[in-house]
């Protein structure tokens, strides 16, 4: 019974994170604005510019530090969903 409540539980997780994963929208782009010490971004890519807030705890950074390591003219992508970053992903400048 513990078993198969255990493998209920899974299930319902990884269901819940795939709904989430295909909620999410993405831009790619520049940073263009950044408001709050890291609290919103603007992002202009090609077709459209998107306002997303930024959370320290609910959004998953890579290629930098943090929120506070935002900065204007960063290339980056950023996945987000209801206005809110779910990841933030900074291109490396070569």
């Amino acid at each position: 019974m513990v078993k198969k409540l255990g493998s209920i539980v899974v299930a319902a997780l990884l269901a819940l994170s795939f709904v989430g994963s295909v909620l999410a929208d993405e831009i790619k782009g520049k940073i263009t604005k950044v408001d709050g010490g890291g609290r919103e971004i603007t992002v202009k890519g090609k077709d459209k510019e998107v306002k997303v807030s930024i959370s320290s705890s609910r959004t998953a950074f890579e290629g930098i530090g943090g929120r506070g390591d935002l900065k204007e003219g960063l290339d980056v992508t950023v996945e987000y969903a209801d206005g809110a970053a779910k990841k933030v992903s900074v291109k490396k400048a070569k």
